[in-house]
């Protein structure tokens, strides 16, 4: 293993052009397959003649096949790390490996369109993400254009047909606008446009919050099922805990442009650490009336917790906590 290498593997602080094109894409901790890597990853915007830290050290894995949720307030940076993901956010630092190859590094051309083939997103609002003046043929059409990804007009139809019918449309919908339809039934427009091109990884950026809430359910079994029958990896962002927990294996949860906490999704539920992630969960609506006065409500004080000093440690396999030992020391005392 070359110097560099060893380097990124100690999470060391590297500038971007530094890191390695190619790294491994097997955990040797467990030997899954690692679809996406983010490593050191820094994110800066400048205002003015300011300097705003969006995020900061980001470091996760997501692994093939499962569903890795990104929870946090508005503002904490899910977004802004997924759209570096995807390359329309730059990063200052760090590097981002798609089946172990660094995609935040300047690609030739063939390369960025590949990346751009096997990784959609799905957006948060349908009405603001359909194009009004297109009709559904030609939205959920649109990828299979620009990748040329049919050979005919027959050829075409089938794929959309197929995954027309796999969100539960209609063919006789193709002639319509995305005016015409329902918040839900334009998320489904919008899910069958980032999967008909057949992508490996989908990133669903808070997919479900514009809706109705008689309508969340339906579209999160719909992605259950549509993963199950693709085999799709997912990066679900949102901010409802109780939505994260029900779709996600797990879960990384964000504050201020920091990753503070990270695991199972069981682990981060039956057993917080962060005193973030306990403010959190204790903020999650309790529907029974009969326990919900019982529950104590922690609120979150940053105080002198400097995140910036602090490290990501990882305190059991596939655990992290960001702190420091005297920290997390005082916060898992019973």
């Amino acid at each position: 293993m070359n110097k560099i290498l060893e380097k990124v593997m100690k999470k060391e602080s590297l500038p971007v052009h530094v890191y390695p094109e190619q790294i491994p894409n097997i955990d040797p901790n467990n030997g899954k397959e690692i679809l996406l890597e983010v490593v050191d990853a820094d994110v800066h915007f400048k205002v003015g003649r300011r300097i705003v830290k969006a995020c900061s050290n980001l470091n996760f894995k997501i692994y093939k096949g499962e569903t890795f949720g990104l929870v946090g307030e508005s503002g904490s940076g899910k977004t802004t790390i997924s759209r570096a993901i995807i390359g329309i956010n730059r990063l200052h630092r760090g590097a981002i490996y798609f089946h172990g190859e660094n995609i935040a590094r300047k690609l030739s051309r063939e390369k960025r369109m590949d990346a751009k083939h096997k990784i959609q997103m799905i957006f948060q609002d349908p009405a603001a993400s359909l194009n009004e003046r297109a009709n559904v043929d030609y939205v959920i059409s649109e990828g299979l254009y620009n990748f040329k990804l049919f050979k005919n007009k027959e050829e075409r139809l089938e794929k959309v047909y197929k995954i027309l019918n796999e969100v539960s449309l209609l063919p006789e919908h193709l002639s319509r606008y995305p005016h015409e339809f329902s918040g839900g039934q334009r998320q489904r427009i919008g899910i069958a446009r980032a999967l008909v091109i057949e992508p490996e990884l989908v990133l669903a950026d808070e997919p479900i919050s514009a809706l109705d809430v008689s309508i969340r359910a339906q579209i999160l079994n719909l992605l259950k099922k549509l993963q199950r029958e693709r085999g799709l990896t997912y990066l679900f962002i949102a901010h409802d805990l109780s939505i994260i927990r029900y779709i996600s294996d797990r879960i990384a949860v964000m504050h201020r442009g920091y990753i503070v906490e990270l695991g199972k999704s069981q682990d981060i539920y039956s057993n917080p650490i962060h005193p973030y992630t306990k403010a959190l969960l204790t903020a999650i609506p309790q529907p029974d009336p009969k326990t919900k006065h019982e529950r104590v409500r922690v609120v979150y004080h940053q105080g002198d917790i400097n995140y910036e000093e602090n490290e990501f440690i990882e305190i059991e396999p596939g655990r992290f906590v960001l702190g420091n030992a005297e920290l997390i020391k005082q916060w898992t005392q019973k």
